[in-house]
């Protein structure tokens, strides 16, 4: 389905087919269906691939009120896509292998401002790991950790708040409550399910 362009970087693969997939970065089933998908649909529909040309997936960043923290891993995915829309998925995996360390009783004493610095960190390590740094790790560390900042208004965004609110809207205009929830050409499929290994998912596509 359409993405704004901004938000590209949120759409794997290409075709005329559309998996949409709404996660919420701190939901333990959203990790759980993210992990499946690393290993069970990108091969499928990335270079060489069955289904190359044929389907692309979109993860929904859709984060869930009761998980305090998950606004801050949204903002902070929404300005690394931008920044290296390439390495979005696998920031995405980091911040799901981390979430444990977010979820509410764990991170009851953690400021917002450290939440954002922690993330930030993450990012700078996975581009270091990628050989993708653009200058020392402070610079890195410091071009990012500025794009979360709040400068509009007392009361106002960052830089991920355009795609922020764009992603919730389109989750309300949908009727999308849970995570993870499955959209399959517009369609919701609720019999889509963290569970699913390899042979559900190529049952489901075939």
């Amino acid at each position: 389905m359409a993405l704004q362009p901004s938000l590209n970087f949120l759409r794997q693969g290409n075709g005329p087919n559309s998996l949409e997939i709404y996660l919420d970065a701190l939901c333990p089933f959203s990790a759980k269906i993210t992990r499946s998908l690393s290993e069970n649909v990108l091969p499928l529909i990335l270079k060489g691939g069955k289904y190359e040309g044929k389907l692309n997936l979109i993860a929904r960043l859709y984060p869930q009120p009761f998980h305090y923290y998950a606004v801050f891993h949204t903002e902070a995915l929404i300005v690394f896509g931008q920044l290296y829309p390439d390495l979005f998925w696998d920031y995405l995996t980091v911040i799901f292998d981390t979430q444990a360390e977010y979820f509410n009783q764990p991170s009851a004493s953690l400021t917002p401002s450290e939440a954002r610095d922690k993330l930030v960190h993450l990012a700078v390590d996975l581009l270091d790991k990628k050989g993708k740094s653009n200058g020392p790790k402070s610079k890195v560390f410091g071009e990012l950790r500025d794009k979360l900042e709040v400068k509009s208004s007392p009361n106002g965004g960052n830089e991920a708040t355009d795609g922020f609110k764009y992603g919730l809207k389109v989750g309300r205009q949908n009727g999308i409550q849970v995570t993870p929830t499955a959209v399959f050409n517009g369609l919701k499929e609720d019999a889509v399910s963290s569970s699913w290994g390899k042979e559900e998912w190529e049952k489901f596509l075939s």
